[in-house]
């Protein structure tokens, strides 16, 4: 898929996706990167592939990817008879978009920062969020698990679709770089 292949949509859609990696504190090369390999087709694209069909360096496409790799969004691919890295999606890994560990973290940054202020009124707004965040670290913190287990066992019992059909891309590996 090349720049001038992309329907404007496809085009607004990367650009949210910058967006969103940027406000999760991402970069937004990095969003865009991620966008385009989850529309592209081939899914599997070079450097130079993903570099002119974002109309950017292809220096800005490897920092991109290098924290696309490190965060197990992206994996580099070897394509028989070519050189050079070639890239594409990796399957969603629940535990990375919703780390439970983080909100752990929250959970004990709330605490220990309701703990350093426990002498003071705490109905001020800061404080009362501080209580809100809390709780819903709490709450996310004891659901969480058993709604990362449903999801895998319908992932198990209901595997996606595959939407190009018959003959379709090939399923993608679940584990780290080749």
């Amino acid at each position: 898929m090349t720049q001038a292949e992309m329907t404007p949509e496809q085009r607004e859609l990367i650009e949210e996706f910058g967006l969103l990696n940027e406000q999760m504190g991402g970069t937004r090369m990095a969003g865009r990167v991620g966008g385009w390999l989850l529309l592209a087709d081939p899914p599997v694209q070079s450097l130079t592939e993903i570099a002119d069909g974002l109309g950017v360096s292809k220096a800005a496409v490897s920092g991109a990817a290098r924290l696309l790799l490190q965060s197990r969004i992206i994996e580099r691919v070897a394509e028989p008879g070519h050189r050079g890295d070639f890239y594409r999606a990796l399957p969603a890994d629940p535990d990375g978009v919703l780390p439970l560990d983080h909100v752990r973290t929250l959970h004990r940054l709330m605490e220990r920062g309701l703990q350093t202020v426990a002498d003071r009124d705490q109905s001020q707004s800061n404080y009362a969020l501080m209580h809100d965040l809390l709780e819903f670290a709490a709450f996310i913190e004891a659901e969480l698990p058993e709604l990362l287990a449903r999801w895998r066992e319908r992932r198990e019992t209901d595997p996606p679709t595959d939407s190009a059909g018959a003959g379709g891309s090939p399923p993608l590996h679940t584990g780290g770089t080749t």
